[in-house]
C-alpha cells in the first residue's frame, strides 16, 4: 500500500516534465524548422485567359508577386488578356513566388497598299511586301492598258488582320472591234470613218501600179472585218492613179 501511494504521488510530476519536454520539442521545432510544420505552399489560380488587371488582382489576393512577362501578337485573342502563365495554375509554390504572364497584343494588322495604277507585277509585289496574300485577280475589258490594276477588295489604305488576302481587278485591254471595209473609199474618207471607230491610221503605202483614181484605197491591214483592240492602227495602201 505504502509503495502504490508513492506511485501516485510521482505522477504529476512525470506529467509535468513530460509536458515540459513537449513544449520545448515544440518551441525548437517552430524556430528551427517552421517551413515543416506550418508550410505556407498553395496552388497558383489559373489566370490564362482573363485580362492582365484582372490577373494581377487574381494573383494577388492568392499571396503570390504577378510580372508582366512577353507581349505578342495573337490570332483571336483579345489585346491585354494572359496568354500563359508561369508556374502553371495549380503548382504549389510558397506564398510570394514571381508569378510570370505573357500577354497578348490583339490581332496584328496591315494596311492594304494603294493598286489602282499598278501593273498586275507590281500589285502582287506590294502585297506580299505588306504581309498580306494575294486573293482573286480578274481581269474585266477596259480602256486602260492590259493588265493595270483597276480596283482593288479591301481598298488601298483599309486597315485588315494579318494574314488576310488582298484581290483586285486589272484590265484586260479595250474592247475589240470590228474594222471596216474601206478599200474602194477615197484616202480622207477612210481615214474619218476609222477615226470616229476609234482607229488610229498609221503609215499610208502607195501603189503606182494602180488603175483607180488616185488617194482610192486598194488595201487595208488588218483585213477588213477582222476584231482588233479601240485604238489599234490601220495601215492604208492608196492608189497613185493611172
Amino acid at each position: 500500500m505504502k509503495g502504490r501511494g508513492l506511485a501516485r504521488r510521482g505522477i504529476p510530476y512525470v506529467v509535468a516534465a513530460t509536458s515540459g519536454f513537449l513544449l520545448a520539442y515544440l518551441i525548437v521545432a517552430l524556430f528551427i524548422f517552421p517551413a515543416k510544420l506550418i508550410s505556407s505552399d498553395q496552388p497558383v489560380p489559373n489566370v490564362t485567359g482573363i485580362g492582365y488587371d484582372s490577373a494581377v488582382a487574381r494573383l494577388k489576393r492568392a499571396g503570390f508577386k504577378p510580372k508582366r512577362g512577353e507581349q505578342r501578337y495573337t490570332t483571336g485573342a483579345p489585346e491585354g488578356a494572359v496568354l500563359s502563365q508561369s508556374p502553371v495554375a495549380g503548382a504549389v509554390e510558397p506564398k510570394g513566388t514571381d508569378v510570370v504572364l505573357d500577354v497578348s497584343r490583339g490581332q496584328r494588322t496591315g494596311e492594304v497598299p494603294r493598286l489602282v495604277g499598278l501593273t498586275r507585277q507590281q500589285a502582287e509585289l506590294a502585297i506580299q511586301n505588306a504581309g498580306l496574300d494575294v486573293g482573286d485577280v480578274t481581269e474585266t475589258e477596259n480602256d486602260a492598258p492590259r493588265g493595270q490594276v483597276l480596283s482593288s477588295s479591301p481598298d488601298g489604305g483599309a486597315r485588315v488582320p494579318i494574314p488576310s488576302a488582298v484581290s483586285f481587278v486589272v484590265s484586260d485591254g479595250p474592247a475589240t472591234v470590228r474594222i471596216p471595209d474601206v478599200t474602194g473609199q477615197d484616202y480622207a474618207a477612210a481615214r474619218s470613218l476609222l477615226a470616229q471607230l476609234g482607229f488610229a491610221v498609221g503609215e499610208v503605202r502607195v501603189d503606182s501600179t494602180s488603175a483607180l483614181p488616185p488617194n482610192t484605197v486598194i488595201g487595208q491591214t488588218p483585213a477588213a472585218h477582222s476584231a482588233a483592240p479601240a485604238g489599234a492602227t490601220v495601215t492604208l495602201t492608196i492608189s497613185a492613179g493611172p
